[in-house]
């Protein structure tokens, strides 16, 4: 008996290996295939026919549902970059964006931090108000501790100011 010619396509069983070990599923009610990696995606992918479209060549179409897993994982790649590039873009503005964290400061320069922003907040404010020094990243014990000598500093730095545009 004569062997038919065989074809380069891969076998039945291998084909069903492959798709198990690529995480890949055949569904034959649709007759499309969908890659468990990404469940989510809602991507199905058609398989390849042969030149009648009777046929299914396994090997092709394992290869087409592997090429457009790698395009996906491209596609997400590079929405991570984008959103890594944003990232990094506002790690560069927060510091010039937001006022420096004030609960950290002692002494000295407590008082002189204190006293510039009761000039802010008075300039902008008919006066300084607890809650907005709070807002600020002040503490209730420094303001506590703070507030009369950086009353005294601030007074003291408008008086300067003052007396140099009247001079």
């Amino acid at each position: 008996m004569p062997r038919q010619a065989t074809t380069t396509d891969i076998s039945e069983s291998d084909f069903k290996y492959q798709l198990k070990l690529h995480s890949l599923a055949w569904l034959p009610n649709i007759r499309r295939f969908l890659d468990l990696a990404h469940p989510k995606a809602g991507r199905h992918v058609l398989p390849v026919m042969d030149e009648t479209g009777r046929r299914m060549l396994r090997g092709a179409s394992l290869h087409s549902c592997l090429a457009a897993r790698s395009a996906y994982e491209a596609e997400l790649a590079e929405q991570a970059e984008a959103e890594r590039q944003k990232l990094d873009l506002a790690e560069r503005l927060a510091p010039s964006a937001l006022p420096p964290c004030r609960a950290d400061l002692d002494g000295p320069a407590a008082v002189s931090q204190l006293a510039d922003d009761f000039i802010v907040q008075t300039t902008r404010n008919d006066g300084v108000v607890f809650g907005d020094l709070i807002r600020m990243g002040w503490t209730g014990a420094q303001l506590k501790a703070h507030t009369d000598a950086a009353r005294i500093v601030a007074q003291r730095r408008q008086d300067k100011q003052m007396a140099e545009v009247v001079a």
